[in-house]
């Protein structure tokens, strides 16, 4: 695999100084925040949408979050990656463990403010069921059940996105989760029905629909057509 960064510019100081701003690790343009005690700096987009998601969850769950890492510069991706390990095997793993994956340094979605890592079984649970409504998605790295990636708006979007997040990202008037009120459900009923209308809009449209299949209709076919203008102007 090819390396965005090499060994060599990772030892100097600020590797984003050689690199430019183009490269995972080396943004400037971040939303910092907090979501109950735990703080975060993320791309905006994916800053605003964790605000949201945030806002949608049970109480329960809000008290189970904790978020452990978002925002990674290259600095520290550069010292976090096992370089000997990866020059020997040619495999990615972080530094001092026995095989923990690790993005190479300028190839991590923490360096686009794309990624957090978050602990708390609910939190985790809940996001990975509801996340995706709100552009925050689970299954980049499958071994890892607290590393959600951000797969809403906004540059440097993952092109794997598509391959592990659960379903698109939704409309704010659109999104349900399960936490939802079943008053808030009974008030969404359809009150457009016919029968308030007396049955007559219905009538009609099944005498028409008589008629069309009979091939033929009467002359005075045209004042069923006046009366169903009438009660489509008192619907609309």
């Amino acid at each position: 695999m090819s390396l965005k960064v090499s060994r060599q510019a990772c030892k100097a100081s600020n590797p984003c100084s050689g690199a430019g701003s183009n490269v995972s690790g080396c943004l400037s343009n971040l939303k910092s925040g907090n979501v109950g005690s735990s703080k975060y700096s993320l791309l905006s987009y994916a800053a605003d949408d964790l605000k949201k998601m945030y806002e949608a969850m049970p109480e329960d769950v809000k008290k189970d979050l904790k978020i452990s890492d978002s925002y990674r510069p290259l600095k520290t991706q550069c010292d976090i990656f096992d370089w000997d390990y990866y020059e020997r095997t040619n495999k990615r793993r972080k530094k001092g463990t026995s095989g923990t994956p690790v993005a190479t340094p300028g190839g991590s979605n923490h360096g686009w403010g794309r990624a957090l890592d978050l602990s708390g079984k609910k939190a985790q649970n809940w996001i990975k069921e509801n996340g995706y409504k709100f552009g925050w998605c689970w299954g980049e790295v499958k071994s890892e059940p607290w590393h959600f990636t951000y797969c809403g708006e906004g540059p440097n979007k993952s092109s794997s996105c598509s391959k592990f997040c659960k379903g698109s990202k939704q409309t704010s008037s659109s999104i349900s989760t399960s936490s939802d009120s079943e008053s808030d459900k009974e008030e969404s009923t359809d009150v457009s029905k016919p029968e308030e209308f007396g049955g007559d809009l219905m009538s009609i449209f099944k005498t028409l629909g008589n008629l069309l299949a009979k091939d033929k209709a009467p002359i005075d076919i045209k004042e069923d057509i006046d009366r169903m203008k009438d009660l489509m102007k008192k619907i609309l």
